[in-house]
């Protein structure tokens, strides 16, 4: 593995783009079950669906990270981010998977932030949201900590372990941004 090139720092957590010689490492997480329940697909995807998806595919109004662990030397890719961006109205729908093993590190709630900090002070979106499974309480904790509010619900509209559950929608705007900024620090 290369040595990684890590766009933000956090204390825990640092962003980078994508890299093919991780794609494996990407299909990985996407395969895990816990990331099938909670965006509520029903199997597996192929290797090649996670290249063109990651490698081969996407716009420019989509912003894609590796997440690391910048605590291990060398740093760890343990997840994936994305901002799919609406640019015409100036927001962001955010969505990430993570390595299981990494959960409750707080690594996905600091690499949320620096994902926000990038939304607001890179691309200059004013509106950052997201759906997630209301029995997802984990992610619901750790979003609201990365700076993420509950706008409302959404109900019976998704499946959870075979059963109809609401979707909690959220969201994040500048406003309620709480710093330090790492963007606006590397330009002091």
């Amino acid at each position: 593995m290369n040595t990684p090139w890590i766009w933000l720092h956090g204390g825990v957590a640092g962003l980078g783009p994508i890299r093919e010689d991780l794609l494996e490492t990407y299909w990985r997480l996407d395969q895990q079950i816990s990331t099938i329940v909670g965006y509520n697909r029903q199997s597996p995807q192929p290797m090649r669906t996670t290249r063109a998806i990651l490698i081969d595919g996407g716009s420019g109004d989509e912003t894609r990270f590796t997440i690391y662990d910048i605590t291990k030397d060398p740093a760890v890719p343990v997840g994936l981010a994305k901002l799919d961006m609406d640019t015409s109205r100036g927001n962001a729908e955010y969505l990430v998977s993570m390595d299981p093993e990494h959960h409750g590190r707080g690594v996905g709630r600091e690499a949320t932030h620096l994902v926000l900090d990038w939304a607001f002070h890179v691309a200059n979106m004013a509106c950052v949201w997201l759906t997630v499974l209301e029995p997802d309480v984990g992610a619901i904790r750790a979003y609201e900590k990365a700076g993420f509010k509950k706008q409302g619900i959404r109900r019976d509209s998704n499946m959870w372990l075979g059963q109809r559950v609401n979707e909690v929608l959220m969201d994040a705007i500048p406003a309620d941004f709480e710093g330090p900024s790492r963007v606006e620090q590397m330009f002091r």
